[in-house]
């Protein structure tokens, strides 16, 4: 019997394969002819052999339809790439005006996409700490949470340095109250920081929860970032890979004293230092950091796991970095103005505080959680610019919304700056001959109309002209004149820079400050008249 050791082949008449072990039921099967000695006996006792080898009749059922269905596919796939094929018959080049093709390529999609471009150039190599609420993180398959860093991880794609500093608060104190009933569940962030400030019995807890969810947190902020960093991008994939460095070990802290008492507190902790150069290296290899608002003490210490509040831990990140921006995320509140009725889109730095101390001494202002929310933050966002932060954001967490404030003039949350208009104001009889010296440069090269002493006077006692002074020195200088039959249209003119101001960015202030006039008289359309400036440019 040594001829059942050679392999049993058959050949089948369907398109599956070349060695089919259908039976022989089948009705594209072909037996082999018994052209040696061997296999005549081989193929009439092939009905033994497998019945010896257990074969039953299910398996050779099972082993026919897959054989006829791989056969349908393999013919279905073929049709349909014969139907995706263009019939070159059919083919001809026709002009544009015979197409039925009237795509308007000047819809609204373009203005944005050309606006944002000068964002995208600004942003790229930038560091942004955003801070993530801990009301977000409750559930980490919420839909609003994959919007939010489906934004930042776009954000990434086109350049920006991007680091997290997510809130642990909700979710430990979610912990809390469900394995002791002595803590009822609360949404106000800041009950973990009172409890870690003031409770030395639950310490040991406490300490317990802080390190299973920042461990979690790690894994899951991780994970959903890698999952939504390639929806941003559609469907298509780019060579630019995003990876997630999520860590505890990037700040060092120190027990912060309690509230009642000289003892330090058993978990609260303050920073007392942040690995600024490892978070700079992996944003400089394409990474997005993510700091977690826990610490361990000094080596000398107790060497205890210390809570930071999120708000503070992502001002100082963004402090130590020289973080461009640092934004926060609100519930969608905004910061409206009750006279106008409009949002605030931009604040000074100087407003900001002058808000921040109403806010402290009104009976009323912070009766809504909102406004403690949007205080609270202002209050870190202020420090932060105060220590070298360029700029801060209150956003709304919605989908769209961050990349609609970014990379668009108009913005969708509040901006806070530094006091860039600091200097400009309305021009007085006192200036109009530095005006006039200012000008006299442009005038000379026909790039400004000549204006008169009388008139630039006439501007200046109307509230038409604005200048802009640091040190006794002209900045540059500029009119506001609104049309008397034309309600809501102004003109700006006389929009001249000094020399020696030229380059550094002076132009987009002053023509923000006269943007900010113009909204708050009414004006919605702006006319900049420069025909006889592009006359000399082409000569």
């Amino acid at each position: 019997m040594s001829y059942l050791a050679q392999p049993l082949q058959w050949k089948c008449a369907q398109s599956c394969s070349s060695k089919c072990y259908c039976c022989s039921g089948h009705t594209g099967l072909q037996r082999p002819k018994a052209e040696s000695p061997l296999l005549g006996p081989y193929v009439r006792g092939l009905p033994a052999i497998l019945a010896l080898s257990g074969a039953s009749q299910w398996r050779r059922k099972y082993n026919r339809s897959r054989c006829v269905a791989r056969a349908q596919t393999e013919l279905v796939e073929k049709e349909i790439r014969a139907a995706m094929q263009l019939d070159p018959t059919r083919l001809e080049i026709q002009s544009s005006k015979d197409s039925n093709d009237n795509r308007d390529l000047r819809g609204e999609w373009l203005p944005l996409f050309r606006g944002s471009a000068p964002y995208v150039a600004m942003f790229r190599q930038s560091i942004m700490v955003f801070h993530i609420p801990g009301r977000l993180l409750m559930e980490t398959q919420s839909s609003e949470l994959e919007g939010l860093l489906g934004d930042i991880a776009l954000c990434a794609v086109l350049g920006v340095r991007p680091v997290l500093v997510p809130s642990l608060s909700q979710r430990v104190w979610a912990r809390l109250s469900a394995e002791c009933k002595e803590f009822e569940v609360k949404e106000d962030p800041d009950a973990l920081e009172a409890l870690c400030n003031a409770s030395f019995e639950s310490a040991e807890m406490v300490a317990r929860l802080l390190k299973q969810e920042a461990g979690m947190l790690c894994a899951e902020v991780q994970d959903l970032f890698l999952r939504v960093a390639a929806k941003p991008t559609g469907n298509f994939e780019t060579n630019k890979s995003l990876s997630v460095f999520a860590s505890s070990q990037l700040v060092s802290a120190a027990p912060q004293r309690a509230a009642s008492g000289w003892q330090s507190s058993p978990l609260l902790g303050r920073v007392t230092g942040i690995d600024s150069a490892q978070i700079l290296q992996r944003l400089q290899e394409e990474q997005v950091v993510c700091v977690l608002p826990v610490a361990a003490g000094p080596l000398r210490g107790d060497g205890r796991l210390h809570y930071i509040p999120s708000e503070e831990l992502a001002a100082q990140v963004a402090e130590q970095l020289k973080a461009a921006k640092l934004i926060f995320f609100t519930r969608g509140q905004r910061i409206v103005d009750t006279a106008h009725g409009n949002a605030i889109p931009t604040m000074q730095l100087g407003e900001a505080s002058r808000l921040l101390e109403h806010a402290k001494t009104s009976s009323t202002f912070m009766d809504k959680d909102e406004s403690k929310e949007v205080v609270k933050y202002l209050q870190w966002l202020i420090q932060a610019l105060r220590s070298g932060t360029r700029r801060g954001h209150l956003i709304d967490p919605q989908r769209g919304a961050l990349l609609q404030e970014l990379y668009t003039t108009d913005g969708s949350g509040t901006m806070i700056s530094l006091d860039l208009y600091d200097g400009i104001r309305m021009a007085g009889s006192g200036d109009v001959s530095g005006i006039l010296d200012l000008i006299e440069p442009l005038v000379k090269r026909g790039l400004l109309k000549r204006r008169g002493t009388y008139e630039v006077e006439r501007a200046c006692n109307n509230q038409e002209m604005f200048v802009w002074k640091r040190d006794d020195k002209f900045v540059g200088c500029a009119s506001l004149e609104r049309f008397e039959d034309a309600p809501g249209k102004a003109e700006l003119g006389c929009f001249v820079v000094s020399p020696l101001c030229r380059g550094k960015g002076h132009g987009a202030v002053l023509l923000s400050y006269i943007e900010r006039v113009a909204t708050l008289l009414g004006v919605r359309q702006l006319f900049l008249l420069t025909t006889q400036t592009m006359q000399a440019q082409l000569r």
